[in-house]
């Protein structure tokens, strides 16, 4: 004779409830082998242990109790083949979505990593070669709206191009810069490898730069922007361009406010004596 099992060993072996048992024997998901009828006990047999194991590794899956049930009711191999492969087709997908969003998450922790890092903040010379880029105005005066609009549209223009990445740049006329409005944007855009022929395509001249990086939600943006325009003036340079500040479009929470890595630009040359 096949051994019986008592509810509460079913849910011990299982790590689930015994009220959960019992609902699925309520709904009729999942019903015991015997009900005694003078105790009301219920007691399974270990030839349902395989179907019980399935019908939680449905439910951990993230399918509802509802859909588990219409797949136990399936009346033919066929019926009961299209409908797993309908769950695990929705299963991959859902599969794609996260490891999308785990991707994501590992980009922000990276970011936040790296801002944490205060050892490379203090401006600094570099050089950079002429390059092509991809540029839109922003009509001024510039604010959240237009700004999300016009990048938007410029990673349509990106996807149209099939230039993968996903660093960009703002440029900010030195005149707002020094006037203390380091948030009113004139055009952004990204660097292409290659020439291109699109209309919105336009040589960046290269040459030397003061940089500076600035790891801090948005609005503390102008400590940076005086930081580096001290560091220009104390060292005999000149600015002789609109600033460019080169980002990525991984945008974190910093407690205060939104931000991210930003490394501010300006193209200067030695002031004539």
């Amino acid at each position: 004779m096949k051994k019986k099992y008592k509810i509460n060993e079913i849910a011990s072996f299982f790590k689930i409830s015994r009220q959960t048992l019992i609902y699925y024997d309520d709904i009729g998901l999942f019903k015991p082998r015997f009900v005694d009828g003078d105790t009301s006990y219920r007691y399974y047999g270990e030839e349902q242990f395989s179907n019980l194991r399935f019908i939680l590794t449905l439910k951990e899956a993230g399918f509802s109790l509802k859909e588990i049930r219409e797949y136990t009711k399936s009346r033919s191999p066929k019926e009961s083949l299209d409908y797993l492969e309908e769950k695990r087709r929705l299963l991959e997908i859902k599969i794609k979505k996260m490891n999308e969003s785990m991707f994501k998450i590992d980009r922000k922790i990276s970011e936040i990593k790296n801002i944490m890092k205060k050892d490379d903040v203090e401006p600094q010379m570099i050089y950079f070669e002429s390059m092509e880029a991809v540029v839109i105005s922003i009509e001024k005066p510039c604010d959240y709206l237009k700004y999300d609009k016009t990048f938007s549209d410029l990673i349509e223009i990106r996807e149209e191009l099939k230039i993968q990445g996903d660093d960009y740049f703002v440029r900010i006329s030195k005149e707002e810069v020094i006037l203390g409005n380091a948030m009113e944007v004139n055009t952004i855009g990204f660097f292409i490898p290659t020439p291109c022929n699109h209309k919105r395509c336009l040589k960046i001249e290269g040459g030397w730069f003061a940089s500076i990086l600035h790891k801090d939600t948005w609005d503390t943006i102008d400590v940076s922007y005086k930081k580096l325009l001290g560091y220009v003036e104390e060292n005999g340079y000149k600015v002789i361009g609109d600033s460019i500040e080169i980002f990525n479009e991984v945008v974190v929470h910093l407690g205060e406010g939104e931000g991210s890595i930003t490394q501010i630009t300006f193209p200067v040359k030695y002031r004539k004596k």
